[in-house]
């Protein structure tokens, strides 16, 4: 058990005395004639015969018993952080049931609420989910192929794959889902047919991505209407303009009441003391045709700012829709942008860039049985 200890002596004294008894000495220091080490307890009763030794730590049994004493309240905080963390890292806060399908995706909810797979739920056990999911494709075994439940942290993800109905899917005219334009595939969305494309392959306008042609054999097969959306990146070369600055319309305090008499022509009865402003109109009076409105005559100033950092990006990116005639989406977006030139003079900014933007690109083509 090692102890820390002060001694008042000369560095070189010191070392000739540990030196000749054999002492081991830890993190030694020597500090305006003192020294403060670690030693071992037992080599203590030895350095006091040559020195008054003052002990500064003591790490026996009862030190640490006294440690833990007074930090009873600190340690209790530290255990009871651990075990909360570990219980909340075990709640699952959010269920994602991967389908199209609304109906199914109610049904499949509700039943996973049975099973107590909800929201604000504990986790189950491999062995528990394994049960689970067992017992959902012998429930739902004319609606489900398969069904996975994955854990990933504080979410459940709940995979599935409907089984096609394939008299139903007789009575409805055949299609086919086609590319609109050039691209590289980057997301896939399919309801029904056959996945004929593939993640980050390049396709071409009038390409098939989704077939409606479902093999049922090798010789026999049937048509359904293929469904789903495909996604895919395209690359422009785009130049964009922008000013330095730019100007914010803020409402001061000031404003003014007026009076406003309409008779097929409107009359202001007061000239108005503010020179730039909006008015708020409410109608006081109606007769035969004559109005009288009371106006709110509230004062503006265009303030100028300079572009932050966000605003310039968010104000390129609206610039670059604009300049492409791109008509984005909500679920289309610009995923990269490399600027690959800037100029500035006093007033304007040009911007050369790069855009890589993902946007829909599938098109149903339908035909007539």
């Amino acid at each position: 058990m090692k102890i820390l200890i002060k001694i008042k002596c000369d560095i070189d004294d010191f070392i000739n005395i540990i030196f000749i008894n054999n002492i081991n000495v830890y993190d030694l220091k020597y500090n305006n004639n003192y020294i403060t080490c670690y030693i071992n307890n037992d080599d203590l009763s030895i350095l006091n015969k040559y020195y008054k030794v003052e002990v500064i730590k003591n790490y026996n049994i009862k030190y640490v018993i006294n440690s833990i004493k007074n930090n009873i309240v600190n340690y209790i905080i530290v255990i009871l952080g651990i075990i909360t963390f570990l219980f909340i890292s075990n709640i699952i806060l959010d269920i994602n049931i991967e389908s199209n399908n609304i109906n199914l995706v109610k049904d499949i909810s509700n039943t996973l609420d049975s099973y107590d797979i909800k929201r604000l739920s504990i986790k189950k056990s491999y062995e528990e989910l394994k049960s689970i999911k067992d017992k959902m494709l012998e429930e739902y075994k004319s609606r489900l192929e398969w069904i996975e439940i994955e854990s990933i942290g504080m979410t459940y993800k709940i995979s599935l794959e409907e089984r096609k109905d394939v008299k139903n899917s007789i009575k409805y005219n055949s299609c086919d889902v086609v590319s609109s334009t050039d691209g590289e595939i980057s997301k896939i969305i399919s309801s029904s047919g056959v996945i004929v494309t593939k993640l980050n392959k390049i396709v071409k306008e009038g390409d098939l991505l989704i077939s409606g042609d479902i093999k049922i054999n090798d010789i026999d097969s049937i048509r359904v209407c293929a469904q789903g959306k495909v996604y895919a990146r395209k690359w422009y070369s785009v130049s964009v303009e922008l000013p330095k600055t730019y100007k914010v319309k803020e409402y001061t305090k000031k404003y003014r009441y007026n009076l406003l008499y309409d008779n097929n022509k409107e009359y202001k009865i007061l000239k108005s003391r503010l020179s730039n402003y909006d008015t708020d109109r409410y109608q006081i009076i109606s007769i035969l045709g004559r109005k009288l409105y009371l106006l709110r005559e509230r004062e503006y100033k265009y303030k100028e700012y300079s572009y932050e950092d966000s605003d310039f990006d968010n104000r390129v990116n609206k610039l670059v829709e604009e300049k492409l005639k791109l008509n984005l989406s909500d679920d289309e977006k610009i995923i990269s942008k490399k600027v690959l030139k800037k100029d500035e003079n006093d007033s304007r900014i040009i911007v050369e860039l790069f855009v890589i933007i993902e946007k829909i690109i599938s098109r149903q083509i339908t035909y007539n049985n």
